[in-house]
C-alpha cells in the first residue's frame, strides 16, 4: 500500500508538471505576440504609439516573471515526484524492518566478559572497580524525565562511549542492549555527575593539590632531565665529518624556575549552523566563534598544564577561534599562579611554566628564547626535547578516546555546554588513567600519583563556579 501511494504521488506530480508546461507555452505565445506587435508599432508614427509600446513592454516583463515562477514550481513538483519514485523503488528492493534491540546486558562490571573488558573500557576489572568507587558513583541516578538509572550502568555506558566513540544505536545493538535513547541519557547524566563533582580536580583550582607541595619535586625532575641530556654537534666539509663533539649544559638548581609545561590542544567538532545567525538576527556569526582559519576547522581549544610527576595539572576549554595568548588571558592562569606561588621564590623570581614561543613572557610563563645567543640556542633545543612530553599527552588523548576522532558527533549547535563539559572531563579521565596505569609518568622516571592520592574518598569536593558561557553555547535559549 505504501508503494502504491508513492507511485500515485509521482503520477500526480507528472500531471501537474504537464499542466504547468502548458501554461508556460501559452505565456510564451503571448510574449511572442507582444514582441511582434512592438516591432510593427515601431514603424508607425502616431501620437499614441509610444504609450502603447511602453504598456506592451510592461506586459512582456510580467510574462517573463510569471514564466520564471512557473519553471521554478515545475522543477519543485518534479523533484517531489522523483523522490516519490525513489521511495517506491526502495520499497521494491528492500524490506524495511523496525529497529529491535535486545534486552539490557553488560550493565554491571562483573557482567562484562573478561576478554572484552580492556578492549571496551581500557581498564581491567579490578581497576574499573577502583575507578567506580573513587568517582563516587551513587547507586542510582534520576533523569529529568523521571527515569531511574543504575549508577554502575551509567558509568559503563559513559566510559565505553568515550573510549570507543561508537554511536548509541550500535552500542545498544552489539554491547548493552535496550533503547539507545536511554543510553544517550545515561551518558549525559554521568557527564554532569563528573563535571559537578570533580571540576576542581582538572580545572579551576586544580593545581592547589600539587603546587606548592610538590613544586621542588617537579623542578628537580626537569632539572635532572636537562642536566643528563647532551647535544651532538657535527661539522661537515664536502659531505665528510671533520669534527664531532658533545655539548653538555649545566644549570644551577637554585635558580632553575621551570616546574611544568604549557601548551594548547585543538578539539575538532561539528560545524554549527551557518544560517542560524541570519534567521535570528544575531549580531555575530556563530560559525566564526568556533572557527580557526589557521587550522581550517571548527571546534574547541584546550589549554593544558602538564606536571612532570605524571599528571595533568590544569585544563581550560574555550573556542578554537582564540589564539594561544588569547586563551591564556581568558583563563587567568598567570594571575592564579602568582597567587599560588607567592612566597616560593626561586632566585627572587617566581617558578614558571615553559611553553612555545607564541606565548607572552609573564611572571609565571616563560616561552622559548627568540633571537637566542649560542648558549640560549642550546637551552632552547634541550627544553624543546623535554616539552615533547606534553605532546605525548595529546597523543594519548587522541588514541585513547576515539570519541574525539568523530567530530560530527560533537554537535555544538544544540549541545555546546555538554560538549564543552565532555571535553573537559575527558582530560580528567585521562588523569585517572595515568593514576591507574602510569603511561606517561615514566617519562621523568617518577611514579605517578595513585588514584587514592588523586581522588581521596574523604575529601570535600567544591562545586564548579556558576559561569555564564554566553549565547554561543546555548542556541536553544536564543530561539
Amino acid at each position: 500500500m505504501e508503494q502504491e501511494t508513492y507511485y500515485r504521488y509521482a503520477e500526480v506530480a507528472i500531471q501537474r508538471v504537464a499542466y504547468i508546461l502548458q501554461l508556460i507555452l501559452l505565456n510564451q505565445a503571448s510574449y511572442v505576440s507582444l514582441r511582434t506587435m512592438i516591432r510593427r508599432l515601431n514603424v508607425v508614427s502616431a501620437v499614441n504609439v509610444a504609450s502603447a509600446i511602453e504598456s506592451a513592454r510592461e506586459k512582456m516583463q510580467q510574462i517573463i516573471d510569471a514564466v520564471n515562477r512557473l519553471f521554478f514550481l515545475a522543477r519543485w513538483i518534479r523533484g517531489h515526484g522523483e523522490i516519490a519514485l525513489l521511495y517506491a523503488e526502495d520499497l521494491s528492493v528492500f524490506i524495511r524492518r523496525r529497529h529491535r534491540f535486545g534486552p539490557a546486558r553488560c550493565r554491571r562490571i562483573d557482567d562484562v566478559p573478561l576478554q572484552d573488558c580492556y578492549t571496551w573500557f581500557g581498564h581491567v576489572p579490578h581497576n574499573l572497580h577502583r575507578l567506580h568507587r573513587h568517582l563516587r558513583v551513587p547507586p542510582s541516578f534520576s533523569a529529568t524525565t523521571g527515569q531511574i538509572y543504575g549508577g554502575e550502568e551509567c558509568f559503563l555506558v559513559y566510559l565505553y562511549h568515550l573510549t570507543k566513540g561508537t554511536p548509541f544505536t550500535e552500542m545498544a545493538r552489539f554491547v548493552f542492549g535496550g533503547d539507545p535513547r536511554r543510553l544517550s541519557e545515561m551518558n549525559s547524566i554521568f557527564i554532569s555527575h563528573c563535571y559537578y563533582s570533580f571540576y576542581n580536580k582538572i580545572s579551576g583550582c586544580s593545581l592547589d593539590q600539587w603546587i606548592p607541595n610538590r613544586l621542588n619535586t617537579c623542578r628537580r625532575l626537569i632539572y635532572d632531565a636537562l642536566s643528563s641530556d647532551s647535544i651532538e654537534e657535527v661539522e661537515f666539509d664536502e659531505g665528510e665529518i671533520v669534527d664531532r663533539r658533545w655539548i653538555l649544559h649545566h644549570f644551577d638548581f637554585r635558580s632553575f624556575r621551570i616546574f611544568g609545561f604549557l601548551d594548547d590542544f585543538a578539539i575538532p567538532t561539528a560545524r554549527p549552523g551557518d544560517s542560524f545567525s541570519l534567521a535570528n538576527d544575531l549580531e555575530h556569526d556563530i560559525q566564526r566563534a568556533f572557527y580557526s582559519g589557521y587550522l581550517s576547522d571548527h571546534g574547541l581549544k584546550a589549554q593544558v598544564v602538564y606536571l612532570p610527576i605524571g599528571i595533568i595539572g590544569s585544563v581550560f576549554i574555550t573556542e578554537l577561534r582564540q589564539n594561544d595568548n588569547g586563551v591564556l588571558n581568558m583563563s587567568g592562569l598567570n594571575d592564579y599562579l602568582v597567587g599560588l606561588l607567592s612566597g616560593n621564590l626561586v632566585g627572587r623570581l617566581l617558578p614558571c611554566l615553559y611553553c612555545d614561543g607564541i606565548f607572552a613572557n609573564l611572571a609565571t610563563i616563560v616561552p622559548r628564547y627568540t633571537n637566542p645567543t649560542p648558549e640560549e640556542r642550546v637551552l632552547n633545543i634541550k627544553l624543546a626535547s623535554q616539552r615533547q612530553c606534553i605532546e605525548h599527552v595529546f597523543g594519548d588523548h587522541r588514541t585513547r578516546y576515539k570519541l574525539f576522532s568523530v567530530p560530527h558527533s560533537l554537535r555544538l549547535f544544540n549541545n555546546g555546554v555538554k560538549v564543552r563539559r565532555e571535553s573537559l572531563m575527558s582530560f580528567f579521565m585521562l588523569n585517572c588513567h595515568y593514576c591507574l596505569d602510569g603511561t606517561r609518568s615514566r617519562y621523568y622516571g617518577h611514579a605517578a600519583p595513585t588514584l587514592e592520592e588523586y581522588l581521596p574518598l574523604d575529601e570535600h569536593l567544591n562545586p564548579p563556579p556558576a559561569v555564564d558561557l554566553g549565547a554561543i553555547y546555548n542556541f536553544d535559549d536564543i530561539v
